[in-house]
């Protein structure tokens, strides 16, 4: 049962791969409790992913970016202003990788550099994404 408790939110969504994520089941509700929003992941997840379902279903626009580009997530909140009609009301970051994890490195091997870019995309990019709001006027 739907309360419109986010009508007239206007939101970016990050992290969407398929029904099984966190950010799958919060655009479900997000859109279900009356809120507009643009999906955004990186285009690598996205052919990997299910995220045009997602997009249909909640009827949303997809914004590809990659976390670790500041160009690209700029381009990210400017897109979604224009394509949501103003400010961003809420941003919800759901990504994190692990390199050594999806390559299968074990603990005791791991790649210095995998982990790097793990920290890059899953803690890093989150101070970006604020970052980036706040630059380009998103916060009310």
């Amino acid at each position: 049962m739907a309360y419109n408790l986010l009508k007239g939110k206007r939101g970016i969504i990050s992290g969407a791969l398929d029904g099984n994520s966190i950010a799958w089941k919060v655009a479900e509700k997000a859109y279900e409790e009356g809120a507009t929003i643009v999906l955004t992941n990186a285009p690598i997840a996205m052919r990997m992913g299910e995220i045009n379902k997602l997009a249909e279903k909640t009827q949303s626009q997809i914004i590809p970016a990659d976390a670790t580009s500041v160009e690209d997530l700029t381009k990210l909140f400017t897109e979604s202003q224009e394509i949501l009609g103003g400010k961003i009301d809420f941003v919800l970051h759901s990504i994190g990788m692990s390199v050594n994890i999806r390559k299968k490195v074990p603990y005791t091997e791991s790649n210095y550099d995998y982990f790097m870019k793990g920290i890059d995309v899953s803690a890093m990019s989150f101070s970006q994404n604020a970052g980036r709001s706040q630059k380009t006027g998103c916060h009310q």
